[in-house]
This record gives C-alpha cells, structure tokens and sequence, in this order.
C-alpha cells in the first residue's frame, strides 16, 4: 500500500516474511500449494510475491493498491505477468468477494496503519466467514502500544488512555474482558491483540452443530521491529481436526509453528554487517553458546540481551542478505 516503509531492507520483517514461505514448503506436502491464489498488499515492490513465485512456484496472484499514484508505480515496477494489480483497497475488495467452493487461497493482509485497526478487524472476519477449508490467511497489525497514545496530562494515567483508545478502535463483541491498563505496554499488546483475533476468529467460525464444521488451526505469530513493533499471525481453515494432527506432525521440522494463540515467536535482531554475519555463523548451529556470543560480540549483544541473542540462533538461517547489483 501507498507510504510503506522499506520493509525490504528490514532483517526482521524479511525473517518473518521467510518464516512464513517455510511454513508453506511444509504445508505443502499435505495442500496443493502450487494451486493456491495469493492475495496481497505488494506495493511497488512486490517481496512477498517474488518470495512465493521464486520458492513454491505459485502463479495465480492478486495485489490490491488503493492508492491510484502508487496503482501506477506498481504496474510499472511487476516482476511477473502472473501478478494481477487491482487499484482497489482490502475493505472493498473484500465486500465484493466470491470465493468458490473448491478453490484454494492464501490472504495476507498486510496492514500498517494503527489507527485503523477497527477496519482491519472487520475485513479479517470477513475473510474468515468466505473462506474454504484448507485455505491459508495472514494478517500483520501494528503492535506498538504507542500508536495508542504517548502523552497524558498524568503519566500514571497513560496506560489508562491507552486501553481507552483501544476500547474505541475495536468492536465490544470482540474485545475481551480480561484486558486491564497493565496489559498496555511493548511487551504484552501483541498478546492483547491476539486474543482480540482469537475472538474474532471463535464467533466467525463454530465449529459445532448446526454451524460450519469449519475452524482455525493457528500455525504461528510473530512480534517483530524494524522500527514500530508488529504482530503477524497465520493460521488456516479446517473441516477435519483428524488434519489438525496430520499438519501438526507434518510441520514438526518448523519449530516456529507453535500451534498456539498465545506464544507467538520473537524476532529480534539487529541489523548487522557481513563480517559479522560471518562470524557470527562460524558459531552456529550449536548448543549453549548464547554467553561465548554475548562475550565474542558485546558491541551487538548486551549481557541483557539474551532474547536477541536467542533470536539469532534460532533465524540466522533466514538474515537476509543485501547486496549491491550494478544494472
């Protein structure tokens, strides 16, 4: 969409984007991904899109741009002939939206900005309530509790303004009672708003007679930040939990599908330079070497650092890698 930062440029956000394609390369040997129809936010640059085509050879694509100035730019700048533009934002695009019965789907909705969480909501529930069992859908909210608000003519209030302006931005069905101004803060609004997703997710799909036998397996979350903190959450539709078990065991090998709501992975490493992604990975993989890293490269890793350091252990596979090309 219109004014997004360069996310390519950003190790974090590039590794959760790699978390993601792994999680489908395992998926696929239960789905048909070849066959899926990805629909996206690809801006001008189109990673994501690149990212599936490239690794898993999906080929029927949807990239939705509100923005007319930016609709241009991004027409301009397909990588691919297989990529469909459509100058429309997710809202109405969504409203207009028939999907069919044996089709197959992975939705990223890809948001960035906070003050229209409310919006983002609904369009999730109603991809939720058209989607097909088996189908695969994404969503990336702003997760800094900032965005709520930074300032309060009593700071001991600000946690209290915060929630407040959460309580105005999201619809009372889905805002969970347990909230509490404490839960305001960097480390604990992600889990605040993925238990607002849960919500959603628990009245669009009841999976109990009369209603659809359809229900959400979560595959895994994310909190990442290359700048402002994010949430990313994937799960997919099913009809069967008999394929619950089959994907569980299937997705063993991708350690950061943790099948939960609640424990999303964190990403948290910092931009480093080539000789220190080198030296860094003479380390790796091993065990217990999270203190000879702390004492090999304290001008990166703090001795209170040790989630970054963990971070990097766990995703030193996926740093991406930046290179200058000459054209």
């Amino acid at each position: 969409m219109a004014n997004q930062p360069f996310y390519h440029l950003r190790p974090n956000k590039s590794i959760d984007r790699s978390l993601f394609v792994q999680t489908l390369i395992g998926l696929s040997q239960l789905f048909p991904i070849i066959d899926y129809q990805y629909t996206g936010f690809g801006s001008y640059l189109f990673d994501d899109f690149k990212l599936l085509h490239e690794t898993l050879n999906i080929s029927k694509m949807i990239s939705l741009e509100k923005d007319s100035v930016e609709y241009e730019r991004a027409k301009f700048n397909l990588p691919y002939n297989c990529i469909d533009v459509k100058n429309i934002g997710s809202t109405e695009y969504l409203s207009e939206l028939f999907i069919e019965d044996n089709s197959h789907n992975i939705f990223w909705l890809d948001f960035v900005n906070p003050s229209e969480l409310g919006m983002q909501l609904a369009d999730y529930a109603t991809l939720l309530n058209i989607l097909n069992p088996g189908d695969i859908i994404r969503i990336t909210l702003n997760a800094n509790p900032g965005s709520l608000g930074k300032k309060s003519e009593n700071p001991d209030d600000l946690q209290k303004v915060r929630l407040k302006t959460l309580q105005e931005r999201v619809p009372d069905i889905y805002f969970p009672i347990s909230i509490t101004p404490e839960n305001m803060t960097t480390a604990k609004y992600p889990l605040v708003l993925l238990k607002i997703l849960k919500n959603i997710t628990m009245q669009c799909l009841i999976d109990e007679p009369p209603y659809s036998s359809n229900f959400m397996l979560p595959l895994f979350s994310s909190v990442y930040a290359d700048g402002q903190q994010m949430l990313t959450f994937t799960g997919i539709i099913l009809d069967s939990h008999k394929k619950e078990s089959e994907i569980e065991h299937m997705l063993m090998g991708y350690p950061h599908n943790t099948f939960m709501w609640d424990k999303p992975c964190y990403i948290e490493i910092p931009a480093l330079s080539v000789r220190e992604i080198t030296e860094l990975n003479k380390l790796l993989p091993a065990t217990g070497v999270q203190q000879q890293i702390i004492n090999k490269f304290p001008f990166i890793f703090s001795e209170t650092a040790e989630h970054a350091v963990d971070s990097y252990i766990s995703f030193y596979k996926f740093y991406p890698n930046y290179h200058q090309v000459s054209f």
